[in-house]
């Protein structure tokens, strides 16, 4: 039989929420059972390319998958079900479950019709490493633009039932470029911004901006350009912005490595300068 239910896109409001703030990897209070199952997955995952287990949902036995690149919510008792009653086929199972997480998610294009989701783009920045890891062939290659140095501008669905990084599959589907999803992310972001007030570089100890909507890194993209001016960026959900004048540059280095080693969605451990071509490091060499 196959395990056609295991897949639940978790359509329940309270579920997605926690896919979009930081995702603990701590394991929350369970039997031995299913504490040793969870183990089991861990290390089936780990033998498929591209795939990664972010962790457990809070209040909930479902897990957070990465699947070349996509974060996708899934159910796990239909999964420890299937384990405890035939031991032997659990690789097969968690095969089939990747497979289907493919097949029904990342291929259905028809649920982010272009109409449907120009509102809901939104632009994220990540590091070129983490882009290359995502692989850069293909139509599943996640779309990008360079950012500075060692970082990139990639782009996202954000609607009530996922987050979605946009492929090359939805620009070919969309009939869009990547410069057409480009300018309507920001547009989405600015909108965003407008409710809010952006972080004002000021002398002394940098200001943070942590409001947690996933989008506090990408604000970066709204700053003036300042060589003046350093920001941080060790996770999705913080930027740091100070003025160069007085800091503690090695200083400041180590305390955003330090963060984005500890971060559930780490962007850069490094400090910038906001250059005409991009951020700039201020340290040439990462002293993390």
């Amino acid at each position: 039989m196959g395990v056609g239910l295991v897949v639940v896109w978790c359509g329940v409001a309270v579920l997605l929420a926690a896919v979009f703030h930081r995702l603990r990897k701590a394991t929350p209070t369970l039997a031995p059972e299913a504490q040793e199952f969870l183990r089991r997955f861990e290390e089936e995952l780990a033998r498929h390319e591209g795939v990664a287990f972010l962790g457990l949902l809070p209040g909930q036995f479902a897990g957070l998958l990465r699947v070349h690149g996509q974060e996708t919510p899934v159910s796990l008792r239909e999964l420890y079900r299937r384990s405890e009653a035939f031991p032997e086929r659990f690789a097969q199972s968690v095969s089939q479950l990747i497979d289907e997480i493919g097949e029904q998610g990342l291929d259905r294009l028809d649920h982010h019709e272009f109409g449907g989701v120009a509102v809901d783009l939104m632009p994220q920045v990540k590091s070129l490493v983490w882009v290359e890891e995502q692989g850069r062939f293909g139509d599943s290659a996640i779309v990008h633009r360079r950012f500075g140095e060692d970082l990139a501008i990639v782009y996202v669905v954000d609607d009530p039932h996922s987050m979605t990084f946009v492929c090359r599959a939805h620009c070919k589907r969309w009939g869009r470029t990547v410069d057409d999803v480009h300018q309507l992310a920001m547009q989405n972001l600015q909108k965003r911004c407008a409710e809010d007030s952006l972080p004002s570089a000021a002398a002394g100890a940098p200001v943070m901006l942590q409001t947690g909507d996933g989008y506090d890194a990408a604000r970066v993209l709204l700053l003036p350009q300042r060589e003046d001016v350093l920001v941080a960026m060790p996770d999705r959900d913080v930027l740091w912005v100070a003025l160069d004048e007085g800091q503690d540059l090695a200083a400041l280095e180590r305390k955003a490595t330090t963060m984005a080693r500890a971060a559930a969605h780490p962007v850069s451990g490094r400090v910038y300068r906001l250059a005409s071509e991009g951020p700039k490091p201020a340290i040439a060499t990462n002293q993390g």
